[in-house]
Parts: structure tokens; sequence; C-alpha cells
């Protein structure tokens, strides 16, 4: 006998994202920001932030410099100054998206943080996503796959 479940969560909206929100993270929405949280009783955790879109810079590597270092460095301990990688000029729903990968230290064990910058004619947005253990490797890859940008802009 086989059963088949179909599971469908509600997609939400922020500023240009939609998503569907991550399943057992705490969601806090700050004036510049929407972040979702969870921490593991072992400390281990895996933070997923959207922020709220801005005017575009000169140039796409200066849209995700200034959000690497205002997202990434000023906010994560000992973040990479630059990140370790960079893959550029994918679309992600007609938006240009930019992938930036690196490292910063959480209790001086080595973490990931990832900061995908989007670009669509005068804005500039992005997502970060920041843990701590490989275990939230699934929860990132699904929160991405179910995010989107709006097509009005």
């Amino acid at each position: 006998m086989f059963t088949t479940i179909n599971i469908f969560s509600q997609t939400s909206s922020y500023d240009v994202f939609s998503y569907q929100p991550p399943e057992f993270f705490t969601k806090s929405e700050l004036p510049s920001r929407l972040q979702f949280n969870l921490t593991n009783r072992d400390g281990s955790f895996c933070t997923i932030t959207l922020y709220k879109s801005q005017p575009v810079k000169k140039d796409i590597m200066k849209d995700v410099t200034s959000q690497w270092n205002e997202q990434v460095v000023k906010r994560l301990a000992k973040a990479n100054k630059k990140p370790a990688k960079i893959l550029t000029e994918q679309l992600w729903d007609g938006w240009i998206s930019t992938l930036a990968i690196g490292n910063f230290y959480q209790s001086k064990k080595k973490a990931v943080v990832i900061l995908y910058s989007f670009r669509k004619n005068k804005t500039s947005a992005c997502a970060v996503f920041a843990f701590s253990d490989k275990i939230f490797k699934g929860p990132v890859e699904l929160f991405s796959k179910n995010l989107h940008l709006i097509n009005e802009q």
C-alpha cells in the first residue's frame, strides 16, 4: 500500500522576495531585514537573512563588495574581508545573480557564509546564509530553491 503526501508550504513575501518560511526556524523582522534563525542545543546554528533592496552601485562587483562588507564583514565574527569565491552572471527570475562564498568563525569553529546578490535595472538586493555545520546544507538548499524575486522592477 502506497500513500502520497503532498506538502504545501505557504509562500510569504518581503520587499522584492517571495519565499517559503523554513521549518523550525524563528522569524524576526527588522526595518532593514527579515531573518530566520535556528540554533541547536550543541550551539550549531543557521541564519538566513533577506535584506531590503537598495539602489544599484556603479557595477555588479561594487554591489557585491558593498553587500559583503555591510552584511558579512560587519556582522559576522572574523569573517573573510573578501569572499573566497565569486560566481557571477546567472539569471534568477530575470535578475542577475552573483554568488559570493566565504568563511567566518563562531566559537573558534570555522563556519560558512553565502551571499546571493541580485540586480535588476536600478535595484539590488541580497540574501545571506550563515551556518556553522553541514547539517544545515539541506535547509539552505530548500530555502534557496523556493526563493523568488518579483519581476516588476
